[in-house]
């Protein structure tokens, strides 16, 4: 009786409503790329979806802060938004943010490393008083911390190749599209600098929310 009690009040607390609304977010948006042209793949979208919903679940047994669900409702955001055709390239094309001249064909660096940021303070948020009350330094935790986020954006990049040698050229982080190369380079150099945008990315979440955290 009481678990059925803290679970209901989990269920709608601050946290859990802010976790509810962007899980609907993303999945109206899904449906209606099943529907309609021009949104971003169905598979990226689900995918950020179940992302955000895997988190949810495990706050209704642990209990995050509202930044959690915050910076990672935020923090796919780049990636969704990237792969609506919304850019006109010309007067007979409308293409995405991925591969568009406007951003020197970099937009991916900035998806990177702005998802990183984000990711890097919830991963602080949830694992802070862990961290603190074992090692007892902020420094220790810092570079635990980016050496995690390092290897996490590091997956992402053996998921984009597995991706790509089983479904092929396309569009979403599983194909191979406009997001995976430049005209200036090719794959191999797009993953490189991928990971250092990462680096980029966790260097100033991490610290940045060691920086401010003061207990």
């Amino acid at each position: 009786m009481l678990f059925r009690k803290s679970l209901k009040e989990k269920l709608f607390d601050r946290t859990s409503l802010t976790f509810l609304v962007f899980m609907l977010f993303y999945f109206i948006q899904g449906i209606c790329s099943l529907l309609l042209n021009n949104f971003a793949p169905p598979l990226d979208i689900f995918a950020a979806t179940a992302v955000i919903s895997l988190f949810f679940i495990l706050h209704l047994f642990v209990k995050f802060k509202i930044v959690v669900p915050l910076m990672l409702g935020i923090g796919l955001f780049p990636n969704i938004i990237g792969l609506y055709r919304i850019i006109p390239y010309n007067e007979n094309y409308i293409g995405t943010l991925y591969g568009w001249a406007g951003f020197n064909y970099q937009y991916d660096l900035f998806v990177h490393a702005f998802a990183i940021f984000c990711f890097s303070i919830a991963f602080c948020s949830i694992f802070y008083p862990y961290f603190m009350s074992g090692f007892k330094s902020k420094f220790l935790m810092f570079v635990i911390v980016l050496f995690f986020v390092i290897g996490v954006g590091g997956f992402n990049e053996v998921v984009e190749y597995v991706g790509y040698d089983t479904m092929g050229y396309g569009e979403g982080f599983l194909e191979y599209g406009q997001g995976d190369y430049t005209p200036n380079s090719g794959p191999w150099q797009d993953a490189c600098t991928d990971l250092i945008a990462n680096i980029f990315g966790g260097i100033i979440g991490i610290g940045g929310f060691l920086l401010v955290k003061k207990d």
